[in-house]
């Protein structure tokens, strides 16, 4: 293999390579011996076909998996000794061959940028810890008890309205028929809860325990049960039971009992442990976005124009509303981060491990409650989705890398006073958008 450099310019290179016909006839050789001995072409006895006959018939097919097993090789051996990583697939154009004779090729490479190397040591991050009060977990207490469902018997006989829990029975029917499992029991329901199909709640207003009733629905055309989509139906409802509402829960050993602890004292120490650790979740989530600011300030390089390219089309695709500047702008933000982070596993020997991998898969899991088993079979099924997932784990580990070798400034403040940080405004503004929905 020979290499004579035409252009070795900041990031991009060029090479006319050459690939000796010493090195491609031996295999193009022994392809051909392979197919004459086994081929079977009518009137010719096998192993006796003439080797014309063969390339005739079968170089095309030949020539080009040969041919690209050899660029592949030689190419990938090349930039091993030449010690460079491209940052894109290097681009690989035939300039001429003939069987019998050398193979010229013009390479075009888009080497990955060389980063200076990060004394971590020499960064220092604010580590918020949590200066826990007795007021915190109370207030979580009267939150949990607010939102908490708790219902009670009339205290005399009125007609069902929305926020009361109903116990009733249902027949279906369909044209007169009643359907498959078109019948229930003791089913119960919070009126204007939506639980049930459209227009079945609203029927049940003005209902009085003992009535019995027939509504008029109409399945929804993506009904789960196919059969029903889109039917008419009647059911006929009798109502047992109808239960009010508690309008304020008291916080006390029945709440915490309802809730699945022994205890209010019980539920107070969850209240606290669940508080710990959300707040250290959100610690070091600042701490990642704090560092990952000086970092894409501190260290300098040329973004490959094709490694760019490829991104920003990526992006542009899958965005909606956004203008060529937004996309632009956090495609250099992505690519520029994507070289830093791979940069320092490379330089610390960072990799991901099969134990790694799991990690990130069931944390992905975790995220479908009820669902788990279907996204481990998805991913253990899509190669491609798990490789992506490999990139994930991979920057979690580096930035987890970065922040642990930091020095830290210790501080205590409050959950409000940590939402104020610039680097956790979304956070921030998820929860009052949460709160103005409710």
């Amino acid at each position: 293999m020979k290499i004579k450099e035409l252009k070795n310019k900041g990031l991009d290179i060029e090479w006319d390579m050459v690939i000796p016909a010493e090195k491609i006839d031996p295999i193009l050789d022994k392809k051909y011996s392979e197919l004459s001995r086994n081929v079977k072409i009518p009137g010719f006895r096998p192993g006796k076909v003439p080797l014309q006959i063969i390339k005739k018939r079968y170089s095309k097919t030949v020539l080009s998996e040969t041919l690209d097993g050899l660029i592949n090789d030689n190419l990938r051996q090349a930039l091993i000794e030449k010690k460079i990583k491209p940052s894109v697939q290097p681009t690989v154009n035939i300039e001429s061959y003939e069987e019998g004779k050398d193979l010229n090729l013009k390479v075009i490479i888009q080497k990955m940028p060389v980063l200076e190397k990060v004394s971590f040591n020499q960064i220092t991050l604010e580590k918020s810890t949590l200066d826990l009060e007795k007021k915190d977990i109370e207030n979580t207490l009267e939150d949990i008890a607010k939102k908490h469902e708790r219902f009670t018997p009339l205290d005399k006989k009125r007609k069902a309205k929305n926020g009361d829990l109903i116990l009733f029975d249902y027949e279906g029917k369909i044209k007169d028929t009643i359907f498959e499992n078109g019948i229930g029991k003791d089913e119960t329901v919070v009126l204007g809860s939506n639980k049930y199909i459209p227009g079945y709640e609203k029927q049940m207003v003005g209902l009085e325990i003992g009535d019995i009733k027939d509504i008029y629905v109409t399945f929804p055309d993506d009904y789960r049960e196919k059969k029903l989509a889109g039917k008419k139906a009647t059911f006929t409802l009798k109502i047992k039971d109808i239960q009010e509402k508690v309008k304020r829960v008291p916080i006390d050993d029945k709440l915490a009992n309802e809730l699945g602890e022994e205890n209010l004292e019980v539920l107070k120490k969850k209240i606290e442990e669940k508080l710990l650790n959300e707040f250290k979740t959100l610690s070091n989530l600042k701490m990642r976005r704090e560092v990952v600011e000086i970092l894409l300030k501190k260290i300098k390089f040329e973004i490959p124009s094709k490694m760019f390219d490829q991104e920003f089309n990526f992006l542009k695709s899958q965005s909606k509303g956004q203008t060529d500047k937004e996309i632009k702008d956090y495609t250099n933000r992505r690519v520029r981060l994507g070289i830093i982070i791979s940069s320092i596993s490379e330089d610390n020997k960072i990799s991901i491990e099969d134990s790694d991998l799991t990690k990130a898969v069931i944390d992905e899991a975790s995220k479908y409650p009820g669902k788990e088993k279907d996204v481990v079979d998805f991913y253990k099924k899509n190669p491609s989705m798990m490789n992506n997932l490999r990139g994930v784990a991979l920057e979690d580990k580096v930035m987890n890398f970065i922040v642990n070798s930091c020095k830290k400034n210790e501080k205590k403040c409050s959950m409000n006073e940590l939402f104020n940080s610039k680097f956790l405004e979304n956070e921030k503004s998820m929860i009052k958008n949460k709160e103005k929905d409710k």
